[in-house]
């Protein structure tokens, strides 16, 4: 299992803290439209613009921004904690 946690706004927004998925050697990509596909929410439209991460998204794979990595193409396995936190708001 993969388990996904949300932060912030997210969780509001998800009604939810968390979402487990079974999934094996997929991108974050692929894991985020599943995790819209289990809420019925648009999470993809909530983080991503224009194809990529909105400024200030972070995602971290087991403690490593997916930025560092490969990005949205990032792979993803069973037993990996993926920790999501929206674009910050101010103002």
């Amino acid at each position: 299992m993969i388990n996904i946690k949300f932060y912030s706004l997210l969780r509001m927004f998800l009604k939810q803290n968390e979402v487990e998925i079974n999934a094996d050697n997929i991108s974050i990509l692929n894991l985020l439209k599943n995790v819209a596909e289990i809420t019925n929410k648009d999470l993809l439209a909530e983080l991503i613009k224009a194809g990529k991460l909105i400024s200030g998204t972070i995602i971290l794979l087991n403690g490593r921004n997916i930025y560092h990595l490969e990005k949205m193409d990032t792979i993803v396995s069973n037993g990996d904690k993926i920790d999501i936190f929206p674009p910050g708001g101010g103002g």
